[in-house]
């Protein structure tokens, strides 16, 4: 209690450094499965990739794509959204309605 109110300070031993959280959750992580940190971006990397005739893996999931259009479309477009949630339709959200929209183009296109 004497050191408290006299703000002494007892020779303590240094604790050793923490390591960063990053640092310590990729320790525990198998070689196979550390993140990459940094991107190769020489040609001769580029190339010695696509010599082992591997493909960039497909992407699961949903990829944001950002459009801007004039705002009647974007009004229609939601109106024709929350009209077709109201009827109790399945196909209601924005997305589906553009990706229902699109994908027919696409495909008469060549591009799907």
């Amino acid at each position: 209690m004497k050191s408290f109110i006299t703000q002494e300070r007892k020779a303590e031993a240094k604790p050793e450094p923490k390591p960063e959280p990053k640092q310590a959750e990729e320790a525990k992580l198998p070689s196979a499965e550390k993140p990459v940190t940094s991107y190769a971006t020489s040609d001769e990397s580029r190339s010695s990739k696509r010599r082992k005739g591997k493909r960039s893996p497909i992407p699961v999931g949903l990829i944001p794509v950002t459009v801007r259009l004039r705002p009647e479309i974007a009004a229609a477009l939601k109106r024709a959204s929350l009209e077709r949630q109201l009827a109790g339709e399945e196909t209601y959200t924005q997305q589906d309605l553009v990706e229902l929209a699109l994908e027919p183009w696409l495909i008469g296109e060549g591009h799907l």
